[in-house]
């Protein structure tokens, strides 16, 4: 009779603890959500979307985790333009293996500002993009706070552009 009720005792406990113990957010989960409380923390916000298709993709794209600057509330905006990495490089890309999406270009002081930082982007970036959602970087979210820190920078140094456009 004890050991009925003891094995009775336990699966009861266990299904009370299982999906409490299953909603405590896992190892990766924190560290993603620690760089967001960091980003947020300086003025980045976080939002999820959809990456554009590109001309190669045969199926939908995923959805990406964005930090992004909004835009200043007064500012005039031209089209939004984006710049995507791709799986190839060729030399009538922007520079290597990213290339604009759409026709729409950024001004020539944005550019200058994108060659001297996409070296140093890791591939877990997969587009930039600038315009009425603000300054917007898809990111990963692989690496760590080192990675955040120079995404953070090349934020705020398109943001500077374009507020000098604006």
């Amino acid at each position: 009779m004890n050991f009925w009720f003891i094995g009775l005792l336990i699966v009861a406990v266990a299904l009370i603890l299982g999906p409490i113990a299953m909603l405590r957010p896992n190892p990766a989960q924190k560290r993603k959500e620690q760089l967001r409380k960091h980003a947020s923390e300086q003025g980045i916000r976080f939002t999820m979307r959809r990456l554009p298709a590109l001309k190669t993709n045969m199926e939908a794209p995923p959805v990406v985790p964005v930090y992004f600057l909004p835009p200043p509330v007064n500012a005039q905006f031209q089209d939004d333009w984006i710049l995507m990495r791709t799986e190839y490089e060729h030399e009538g890309n922007f520079y290597r293996e990213w290339d604009w999406q759409g026709g729409v270009r950024p001004s020539e002081a944005i550019c200058k500002t994108l060659k001297a930082s996409l070296p140093d982007l890791p591939l877990s970036v997969p587009a930039i993009a600038q315009g009425k959602s603000g300054s917007c970087i898809f990111w990963r979210e692989i690496e760590g706070e080192v990675e955040l820190a120079k995404l953070i920078s090349l934020l705020r140094a398109l943001d500077a552009q374009l507020n000098r456009v604006a």
